[in-house]
């Protein structure tokens, strides 16, 4: 499953990212790293607003495009 298509409030583990070798690193750079946890705050708009449990209260805005390279494992969808 892809972040992009997770509703709010769902947690999620990051599991890889499917992009090239930039992005690829931008988002480890910013905590996207596999076995992440990751929370949706916001998917209402055109980009998805995600909190990181490894960056000491970090929350994210990534366009829905950059979203959909991001795949997650659900632990919780409320």
């Amino acid at each position: 499953m892809y972040l992009a298509d997770l509703p709010p409030n769902a947690v999620a583990t990051v599991v890889d990212i499917v992009a090239g070798p930039g992005l690829k690193a931008r988002l480890i750079g910013m905590g996207f790293v596999n076995g992440a946890k990751i929370k949706v705050i916001d998917n209402s708009s055109g980009h998805v607003i995600v909190a990181l449990d490894s960056g000491f209260g970090r929350v994210v805005a990534l366009s829905r495009g950059v979203a959909n390279k991001i795949i997650v494992e659900v632990s919780q969808q409320s």
